[in-house]
């Protein structure tokens, strides 16, 4: 933590270095924070690119790497809202969802967990098998369904079932190790596969 705690004294006294370090730690979070709402991977690297510039911009205000954090968040999530607003005719999300976003500041933080729990089982996924990988990335990350990842991978939804109840096993008993409980790692895959 006391390397982060550097890049954000860094950071204020206008060192390029620091910003590249804090992109590189958080723009995959971002990234996937933002896809997830919009759904178009362009314009979800075009909000947080805009972030970034925005904490830089502003790198005078932060006093920790929890503020830097908090705001990427926020911006990235309050620019995806704008980008929502303005394409309504290419996005067919629901008013209810638009109600969700617009949350106060503890349901952020909720937000931001649940995104650096997913980091987590990210990496973990990367030690999977080719195939089991790829079928576990298109199911979390991209979320298309059983049939759309049988069209692309020309393989069976026994296939793709079987590769989620290997991977869900897989991550509880690494996160046992880890020692976050089995109800935090269930109820975290209870909302990824319903």
């Amino acid at each position: 933590m006391k390397k982060l705690d550097q890049h954000v004294l860094d950071l204020q006294d206008g060192k390029e270095a620091a910003l590249a370090s804090l992109i590189d730690e958080f723009s995959e979070k971002l990234l996937f924070f933002a896809y997830k709402i919009i759904k178009n991977k362009n314009i979800a690297e075009e909000i947080i690119s805009d972030s970034f510039i925005k904490l830089w911009e502003r790198r005078g205000n932060f006093s920790s790497i929890e503020c830097i954090k908090s705001f990427l968040f926020l911006v990235t999530k309050n620019a995806c809202l704008d980008a929502l607003k303005q394409s309504r005719s290419k996005f067919e999300h629901s008013e209810s969802f638009l109600m969700d976003l617009k949350t106060d500041t503890q349901d952020v933080l909720t937000k931001i967990i649940y995104y650096e729990l997913i980091d987590l089982i990210a990496k973990e996924i990367e030690k999977f098998p080719k195939k089991q990988a790829q079928i576990i990335q298109l199911s979390l990350i991209e979320g298309r369904s059983t049939e759309e990842i049988c069209e692309e991978l020309e393989t069976t939804p026994s296939t793709v079932y079987f590769a989620r109840s290997k991977a869900i096993s897989t991550l509880k008993q690494v996160f046992k190790q880890k020692n976050i409980s089995y109800y935090q790692v269930s109820f975290l895959l209870s909302m990824l596969w319903p």
